[in-house]
C-alpha cells in the first residue's frame, strides 16, 4: 500500500506546529492560524467537540489563559510522526495553573493528538489525554465536562 506523500504546505504545517507547541504554546494568534475556518477539535476521554474557528479561538484562548509555562512545567514533545496527510504527536504537558500557584508536572498528563492535514492547515484534530495519577484520572473528564460547558455557553452569548 503506497502512503500519501508530504506536501510542501503540509511539511511547513508540521515544523510551525512543533515550534508553537514546544516554544510559543501561549501564542493564541499564532496557534489559530494553523487551523481552517470549519477545523473540528474533539477531547477524550469525554469526546467533547469544538466545531469552526469561533468555538476554537474560545476553548483555545481558555486553555491558554488557565496555565503558564516554565522550566520543567511546560511541553515536552516525545514523538511525532506523519504520514503525509495526517500528524500524530506524543507529548507531555506541565504548567503552573492561572491564579492558584498549582504545578502539574510533565509526568501527570501525557497527550497524543492526531490532526488531519487539508493544503497546509489542520482541518480536524483529536486530542487524547492520558492521565497517570488515581486523583487525574477522576478529575480530567470532570473537569473538560464542565470547560466545555463555560465554552458552549460564552459562544452562545456572542452569537445571539
Amino acid at each position: 500500500m503506497q502512503g500519501n506523500v508530504l506536501s510542501q504546505a503540509n511539511e511547513r504545517l508540521i515544523h510551525e506546529y512543533l515550534d508553537v507547541a514546544a516554544h510559543d504554546s501561549e501564542n493564541l494568534e499564532r496557534t489559530m492560524e494553523l487551523m481552517t475556518d470549519d477545523c473540528v477539535w474533539v477531547m477524550e476521554p469525554t469526546g467533547d467537540t469544538y466545531c469552526g474557528s469561533e468555538e476554537l479561538r474560545a476553548f483555545v484562548a481558555g486553555a491558554m489563559s488557565s496555565r503558564t509555562h516554565s522550566g520543567q512545567y511546560g511541553i515536552q514533545i516525545t514523538n511525532w510522526f506523519t504520514d503525509g496527510e495526517h500528524l500524530c504527536v506524543e507529548y507531555t504537558h506541565g504548567a503552573i495553573l492561572t491564579g492558584t500557584g498549582v504545578k502539574i508536572k510533565k509526568d501527570v498528563l501525557r497527550y497524543c493528538i492526531t490532526f488531519h492535514m487539508r493544503d497546509g492547515k489542520f482541518d480536524w484534530v483529536h486530542e487524547y489525554i492520558n492521565a497517570t495519577t488515581f486523583l487525574t484520572r477522576l478529575l480530567i473528564p470532570l473537569l473538560l465536562r464542565r470547560y466545555t460547558r463555560q465554552v458552549k455557553k460564552k459562544v452562545s452569548k456572542r452569537k445571539r
